[in-house]
């Protein structure tokens, strides 16, 4: 999957790392470079690198954070919202191919199970933060 969506992605010049950081910025207002790098598991710097990128692009912005100005919050540009919807509609095709033989019923289920393991028990979203 994530290689055919990379493939799709390609001809508009994001990479599958690129999309969904947009995307999280996008549907989480206030997210700073740290806080992703944390949700990646990447150093800051690599993540700062990726977003750097981004803002070069003119997808994101980056200002200071109300209460603390080291701190930079990244929203989406107008300019990253339309690449966003792009990618979206993309996504939602590679999807469509690998999982379009699923009937209703079963896509549903499929959802809402990953949907659950998205949200499952602490222990197991930690697993990799070694806590």
């Amino acid at each position: 999957m994530r290689s055919r969506l990379e493939a799709r992605l390609r001809p508009l010049g994001v990479t599958g790392i690129q999309y969904t950081i947009l995307a999280m910025v996008a549907a989480r207002p206030g997210l700073s470079s740290a806080e992703l790098s944390r949700r990646f598991f990447v150093t800051p710097q690599t993540m700062n690198e990726t977003v750097a990128g981004l803002a070069r692009r003119g997808l994101v912005t980056r200002c200071a954070a109300p209460g603390n100005r080291r701190v930079l919050i990244l929203a989406p540009t107008a300019d990253g919202l339309a690449l966003l919807a792009d990618c979206d509609r993309i996504a939602d095709a590679v999807e469509a191919d690998a999982f379009g033989w699923l009937g209703a019923e079963e896509t549903a289920r499929l959802r809402r199970l990953a949907r659950r393991l998205l949200r499952g028990p602490r222990r197991l979203r930690d697993a990799g933060s070694g806590s």
